[in-house]
């Protein structure tokens, strides 16, 4: 029993119920803004401070601080003013009090905690999510197919090594969209963006060509086959391999391609795996390098506000302008989450600013985002 409470407790910190109720808080400042940025504040730390108690807390409170409390405007739903008050500050000044009823966030407030605690505790992380596609242009041989069994040996030996792989379906899917646009080499754009569809962390793509050799001793079936492990979240090729598995056809050439086959997509996922798992790891760890434009905002105080303010969030480790000029600033981050939690962060530093914002172009790692 002792453990179960235990695991309860480490549980608790970042359950945070999802229900929508209204918190009651009061703020204290020398000016009205001052004391409802005050009171925003309050409303987080309450509802926050209602699910973790001093037994529960596997984060300290300055990164809480930091990562969390540094965005609370950006966790408040909605909220409505019941009163503002002058009080007195000292002797000879006035301050203010605001009373407010506000409505947080509490499904962007559980996420933001659990990517703190990822951050915290890297040694549990999983392995990642793999979508296996293949190119058809080599689908069968002497009209023996064999695709299908590379597919099931690679597969086999991801999920013997408990790698998740997305559901064959999806692998069809994408084979018939390349056959019906006629390209011959992987659009590493249009892969990861497949992948990332179906939430893989990598695409496993392969390709694949083959003879049968026939001599006075009999006949052989030679395979080669070619693989590219991409990673989703920055449209990157990290690895790529090459195999040939052989087979004799003692029996038949379709009982030799089966056997080649399985054979090779078993042999072709050995040499990624180190690669992908080192990949893995370091992403989770350190994370990936983005570079983000942002286009239309000339105010360099308000870009040194937007940097500041994106590197603050729980999933970004460091956050640089490295070029500006004519409206257009580049940043570089470092960023340990997906490509669409970063989005969902530039969106909401823009918002804390008061920007609206649209992404106009997205290549691999890098985003262009323009200033409405």
């Amino acid at each position: 029993m002792r453990y179960i409470v235990l695991i309860i407790l480490a549980v608790m910190v970042f359950v945070v119920p999802t229900s929508q109720a209204a918190v009651e808080v009061t703020g204290e400042g020398v000016s009205k803004d001052a004391a409802l940025s005050v009171a925003l504040r309050k409303a987080v730390e309450q509802t926050l401070g209602a699910h973790i108690s001093s037994q529960t807390v596997v984060v300290d409170s300055a990164l809480i601080d930091d990562k969390i409390y540094s965005h609370s405007k950006g966790y408040v739903k909605r909220y409505d003013i019941l009163r503002y008050d002058v009080i007195r500050t000292t002797a000879s000044a006035e301050g203010f009090s605001v009373t407010i009823s506000a409505e947080i966030d509490n499904v962007l407030l559980r996420e933001d905690l659990e990517a703190l605690n990822v951050l915290r505790k890297n040694s549990v992380v999983g392995n990642p999510r793999i979508l296996v596609v293949f190119s058809t242009r080599q689908k069968n041989l002497r009209g023996k197919p064999f695709i299908d069994e590379i597919y099931n040996g690679i597969v086999e030996s991801l999920t013997d090594r408990q790698f998740r792989v997305v559901d064959r379906s999806a692998a069809d899917q994408f084979a018939v969209q390349m056959a019906n646009s006629h390209e011959i080499d992987i659009n590493l754009n249009r892969a990861a963006a497949y992948g990332l569809s179906y939430q893989a962390e990598y695409t496993l793509y392969y390709d694949v060509s083959g003879l049968v050799k026939e001599t006075s001793d009999g006949s052989s079936v030679e395979l080669a086959i070619s693989s590219q492990l991409i990673d989703n979240t920055r449209a990157t090729v990290i690895t790529s391999k090459k195999v040939e598995q052989t087979a004799p056809a003692d029996v038949n050439i379709e009982q030799a391609l089966s056997r080649a086959g399985r054979e090779g997509g078993k042999k072709i996922v050995s040499p990624l795996i180190d690669t992908l798992r080192r990949h893995w790891m370091d992403m989770q760890n350190n994370g990936a390098l983005y570079t983000i434009v942002i286009d239309g905002v000339e105010d360099a105080e308000q870009i040194a506000r937007f940097t500041e303010m994106f590197a603050r969030f729980p999933l970004a480790n460091g956050t640089r302008e490295v070029e500006s000029g004519g409206g257009k600033t580049t940043f570089e981050s470092t960023y340990r989450g997906k490509r669409e939690q970063l989005d969902r962060d530039v969106l909401r530093a823009a918002a804390e600013l008061g920007w609206q914002m649209k992404k106009v172009r997205s290549e691999g790692a890098r985003s262009t985002w323009m200033k409405k």
